[in-house]
């Protein structure tokens, strides 16, 4: 069904691209003299950009990180990096608030299936699922230990991501590590 959606946003940006390039080929035929073959030629240019932009789409999607809820994860940077691929894509709130189930996993997930039709806008979304799984913030010594030593990578959780956090943890523990 997300797929379904996916694919659906994906031909809708698609389908905008295509009316913005018929518009500059329209735009530059009106003050071109040129022959039929340069037209021709920008035709076949403008579909080639068409092509890049949704390949680029296709990637930005596929790139948004997934939330879990654990508490090592950070919400407000998840949602900081979502917004702003949402943005690019150029979802509007309607479209955010219902593509943003397909990257969350676990607590996170259960908390959406919970909320879901509570929480129609995006701000209201934004306020609660930042409420729901704040930033872990720790302040004792001891706890960041704790932490450091009972941190795991996830399944499937990339080795970046597992370092970045080993290291925010480090940091914790000792300041000036």
């Amino acid at each position: 069904m997300l797929a379904d959606e996916i694919a659906q946003a994906q031909a809708r940006a698609a389908i905008q691209a295509e009316e913005r390039n018929l518009r500059h080929e329209a735009r530059s035929r009106s003050q071109s003299t040129s022959h039929y073959t340069s037209s021709s030629a920008q035709s076949h240019n403008l579909r080639s950009i068409t092509t890049m932009e949704d390949h680029q789409y296709s990637k930005i999607i596929d790139s948004i990180p997934i939330f879990s809820g654990n508490p090592h994860e950070n919400i407000n940077d998840w949602l900081d990096i979502v917004s702003l691929k949402f943005d690019i894509i150029g979802y509007d709130s309607r479209q955010k608030r219902r593509f943003i189930p397909q990257y969350l996993v676990g607590n996170a997930l259960k908390w959406h299936l919970t909320h879901r039709d509570e929480l129609s806008s995006w701000d209201d979304y934004l306020v609660a699922i930042k409420s729901a799984f704040p930033r872990l913030i720790t302040t004792s010594r001891d706890m960041n230990l704790k932490l450091l030593r009972d941190r795991k990578q996830g399944d499937t959780e990339s080795f970046i991501d597992y370092y970045t956090v080993i290291i925010d943890l480090c940091h914790k523990h000792v300041a000036d590590m």
